[in-house]
């Protein structure tokens, strides 16, 4: 797959090729849609849990199934008071009481 792509942060445009092996017969509109899945997914789930808590740093390897899902249940409860969990986790850090409130509503 050849695409231009602009980058947001510089405004350059650059020329970049993916190569994929696959025995499905789709368009080419097809299989663009399918590779831009993949990335919402890693942009959804995957970055969110890497910039808040370091998971890619993580040495963890007993209970990292375990981490991952306190870490997505977290997240989601952030989301769902419309706080940003990288700014959220910030603040908690300094304020464990408002995180116990926000936790555990009386």
């Amino acid at each position: 797959m050849h695409r231009q792509v602009i980058h947001k942060d510089s405004g350059q445009v650059s020329e970049e090729t993916d190569h994929a092996i696959t025995s499905l017969v789709r368009t080419p509109q097809d299989f663009y849609a399918l590779w831009r899945g993949h990335w919402q997914v890693e942009n959804r789930l995957h970055h969110p849990r890497d910039t808040v808590f370091g998971e890619d740093a993580s040495r963890s390897r007993k209970g990292a199934a375990g981490l991952m899902y306190f870490r997505d249940v977290l997240i989601n409860l952030l989301h769902l008071h419309n706080l940003s969990p990288l700014r959220s986790i910030r603040y908690f850090s300094a304020n464990p009481n408002e995180l116990y409130q926000l936790l555990c509503p009386s």
